[in-house]
């Protein structure tokens, strides 16, 4: 007697579900970022700042897998710790990337309470300066824009103080500080305080120990930072290094006078439809004696009412920004090269949004700092991977785009005789690009010994598609590494 068939679902009459044992991801295009980290010698350059994390445990998982498999969690897209779970719980994510296994949350917040300021300082020096060999100088110097942020926080965590805060006033929050290379969009260095530090407080120290991550040939051409840098000290500190600089004046009583009194009506020059610009040289009683250059840009609010500035008491109708430069320039050129700096909030924005470290905090002040230093040198090598990898046209994307468009790839794992074939699913037209980056990425490299593909296959695969709607995937076989071979 014939078994009595199902009734089909009235939802999906024509679907019938079932189970595979076959392992799947929807991750696999992140095995683009492990032939990338392979191409820079990544793991062997980690392997002696970590010795000090060893374990002695049969179940341990070694430190630099550890760290590796943080930058992998965070590129993919994790907020939270907990998050890593998912790729835990991935069976086919860890053999594409190289790991024994994922972390779980509590092996990584373990791993971040090793550290101490002393070991958070010598390895994040070490990771960022490893970032940062591979990039192109800059002819006329790098633009270094320094500007802080606020991470806000939700409990008494080590360093949690009321600060300024913006979107949540009165909230505790941690207060870092970062200082990027406009033009390579790299993060040069950046470190964590707490939430009731002044913007400016340590940032000469902050700065010098920045100059210090620059590769040999680089140097800094000009540095602009908004009105929190505007005190004595820093500005002193720019002039002792002989660094041209650009940074936001505050609107001090003393400024407005100077600005009000100082310029005559006749020496404001029309750049712009309701854009004035004029400079003048002033001393100001806390720079005993030494005057330097202001440039000010006055807006005109009837003809551009949602323009940005200070509105002045005593000059209704205007609004102004002041600038003190060492920059020999004119003026509008001035504020011009200043306005450039607004990109930095975009910078900050993929920092907290697309790597999401500002989520990332533990009890521990130095373990939450080693989190969010260690996440900063991520963002640097997925600024190197994109420019390695990608095509030029990506430069402005942002980093979730190339999660959500490159990481994003669903495979499954087939045995196959003595190997395992690996099928992604890429959609035909990109077939031929994705096999080109992986051939790309992994020639010369140990790790091509362990792959086999055939760009022809993608071809055969995108004409196949124009005849067949159920076409052959892309695929890479995996050959099974031998015991005692290196990874």
């Amino acid at each position: 007697m014939r078994p009595r068939q199902p009734a089909a679902s009235p939802l999906y009459p024509k679907i019938r579900f079932a189970f595979t044992d076959h392992p799947i991801t929807v991750w696999a295009g992140a095995i683009l970022l492990r032939l990338y980290f392979e191409l820079i010698g990544l793991r062997a350059a980690l392997a002696p700042w970590l010795t000090p994390f060893t374990k002695t445990s049969n179940n341990q998982i070694p430190a630099v897998d550890v760290l590796l498999a943080w930058w992998y969690g965070l590129a993919l897209g994790a907020e939270r710790f907990e998050h890593m779970t998912r790729y835990r719980r991935d069976p086919l994510l860890p053999r594409l990337l190289g790991l024994p296994r994922f972390p779980s949350p509590d092996t990584l917040r373990r791993f971040f309470q090793g550290f101490t300021y002393r070991r958070t300082t010598e390895v994040s020096e070490a990771l960022m300066r490893l970032s940062l060999r591979t990039m192109r100088p800059i002819l006329l110097g790098h633009t270094l824009d320094l500007d802080s942020t606020v991470f806000c926080r939700y409990g008494e965590q080590d360093g949690s103080r009321p600060g300024h805060n913006p979107i949540k006033h009165g909230r505790p929050s941690h207060h870092p500080l970062v200082a990027w290379l406009s033009e390579r969009r790299r993060l040069l260095w950046a470190t964590l305080r707490a939430g009731h530090a002044g913007t400016a407080n340590g940032a000469r120290e902050f700065l010098a120990q920045a100059l210090t991550m620059l590769p040999p040939g680089h140097r800094i051409g000009l540095v602009r930072a908004d009105a929190g840098f505007f005190v004595t000290a820093f500005l002193t500190a720019l002039d002792a290094r002989e660094l041209p600089y650009i940074i936001v004046a505050r609107l001090t009583p003393l400024v407005r006078k100077l600005v009000i009194h100082r310029i005559p009506e006749a020496d404001w020059r029309l750049v712009a439809r309701g854009i004035a610009v004029a400079d003048m040289t002033a001393a100001l009683p806390a720079w005993h004696g030494q005057a330097r250059r202001f440039v000010c840009l006055r807006q005109t609010l009837t003809e551009r009412p949602d323009a940005s500035g200070r509105r002045l008491i005593a000059c209704p109708g205007y609004t102004y920004r002041v600038l003190v430069t060492s920059v020999p320039f004119a003026a509008e050129l001035v504020t011009r090269m200043y306005a450039g700096r607004a990109d930095s909030e975009n910078r900050i924005k993929e920092l907290k949004e697309d790597l999401s470290l500002d989520t990332f905090c533990l009890q521990s002040f130095d373990a939450t700092d080693a989190a969010f230093r260690t996440g900063c040198v991520l963002y640097n090598l997925l600024m190197g991977f994109r420019e390695t990898v990608l095509p030029s046209c990506w430069f402005e994307r942002r980093l979730r785009a190339v999660r959500d468009r490159v990481f994003l790839v669903g495979a499954d794992l087939i045995p196959a005789a003595r190997r395992l074939r690996v099928r992604f699913a890429v959609p035909p037209e990109e077939r031929t690009e994705f096999l080109q980056r992986l051939h790309t990425l992994s020639e010369g490299l140990p790790i091509a010994a362990q792959l086999d593909w055939d760009l022809s296959e993608a071809h055969e695969a995108n004409h196949a598609s124009t005849h067949a709607p159920n076409a052959t995937l892309p695929a890479v076989r995996l050959v099974p590494q031998r015991p005692g071979a290196s990874p």
